[in-house]
């Protein structure tokens, strides 16, 4: 797909055309679109982290069962992550675009435009942004948090593990 779009922006002589067109309002339309991806992904991931914590709840958990959860909400975590980011890239790059169209600059336009839309993958490996910066959305400040709540979910599961925490943590 991002082949297709990118040819339609590229001419055969290599110089970027202007034979694929979007409006700048229809831009606007886009990123509602990825903001309000960007929103659902985080109210899933808080609903899978809640759960995985299991909030509220005071069943103990056998050790096998308490390590299959965690493994598997981490691997979760960090596709999820992938996910974020990705998406958070894409808002961004979309927002350059606007911004150049709306200062009136078309062909630094055409050329955002066409970055954006060159790679709109899914997902990455969350690593993949780190060396994102200066960005209207923080791939650094969205790391943190991310990070922050998959440590805290992970001590609320292993607190209810058997043989993880010591007697005096309420282990067995």
């Amino acid at each position: 797909m991002a082949h297709m779009i990118k040819s339609h922006f590229t001419s055969s002589s290599g110089h970027r055309a202007a034979l694929f067109k979007i409006e700048p309002s229809r831009l606007v339309d886009l990123i509602i679109s990825k903001q309000t991806q960007y929103y659902t992904l985080w109210a899933v991931y808080t609903a899978v982290q809640f759960a995985a914590g299991n909030y509220g709840s005071n069943q103990r958990l056998p050790l096998s069962a308490g390590l299959a959860v965690l493994v598997g909400v981490w691997t979760f975590n960090l596709g999820h992550l992938g996910f974020v980011l990705r998406c958070v890239e894409q808002i961004n790059k979309l927002s350059r675009a606007l911004t150049a169209a709306l200062q009136g600059r078309p062909q630094q336009y055409r050329d955002e435009l066409a970055h954006a839309f060159e790679d709109m993958r899914e997902g990455g490996l969350f690593w993949e942004f780190r060396k994102q910066k200066g960005e209207r959305r923080s791939y650094l400040m969205n790391t943190s948090v991310h990070l922050i709540i998959d440590i805290c979910a992970s001590v609320a599961l292993l607190t209810r593990v058997q043989g993880i925490w010591p007697v005096a943590m309420g282990g067995d």
